[in-house]
């Protein structure tokens, strides 16, 4: 990528629409860029499930690397978790999104019933319990998302922009 803020070059996405139109060995690095672009560009250079997709991994990757995907749950809420996975469902993860829904259903459970004066640490393992966590037996959300918004992007790859069409940033 290059070196300034604003994301992939513009000829680094041109490369990236191409390697993906032209099955010129495609890669999620190649999404990724386009993702990553999409933010200043006017038009999506990427179907837009991909980009709340991975927008979504991205949020909640340190509380994953923290504690796995019941610390995610239990950091963002259950309403936010629904999102989450619906987010992750759309492009085909859905292993990931299932797990998610489960621990939201089981958090909004716990939250419904009294907990007296337990200490967050406390409620956080009572819910951890609860999920069956923190090792849930599903891809890792990485390799999951990873390989379905590939092969989601390269279905849709007559959607993506002519790599040597019009790739007008938004005004700053």
């Amino acid at each position: 990528m290059s070196s300034d803020d604003d994301g992939p070059s513009e000829q680094e996405v041109r490369d990236a629409l191409r390697a993906l139109r032209d099955d010129d060995e495609p890669s999620l690095d190649h999404v990724l860029a386009l993702v990553v672009a999409s933010v200043v560009h006017e038009s999506p250079l990427v179907p837009g499930e991909v980009v709340d997709a991975i927008s979504a991994q991205w949020a909640i990757e340190d509380d994953l690397a923290n504690g796995g995907m019941d610390q995610v749950v239990w950091n963002i809420g259950h309403e936010r978790a629904r999102q989450v996975a619906r987010s992750f469902r759309a492009v085909g993860a859905i292993e990931n999104a299932d797990l998610i829904d489960r621990l939201s259903a089981v958090l909004e459970q716990q939250q419904q019933q009294p907990d007296g004066d337990a200490e967050p640490v406390t409620r956080f393992m009572a819910f951890r319990r609860a999920g069956s966590g923190p090792f849930f037996g599903v891809p890792e959300l990485e390799a999951e998302l990873g390989e379905v918004v590939l092969e989601f992007v390269l279905e849709r790859v007559d959607s993506l922009p002519d790599p040597d069409g019009p790739l007008a940033r938004r005004a700053q």
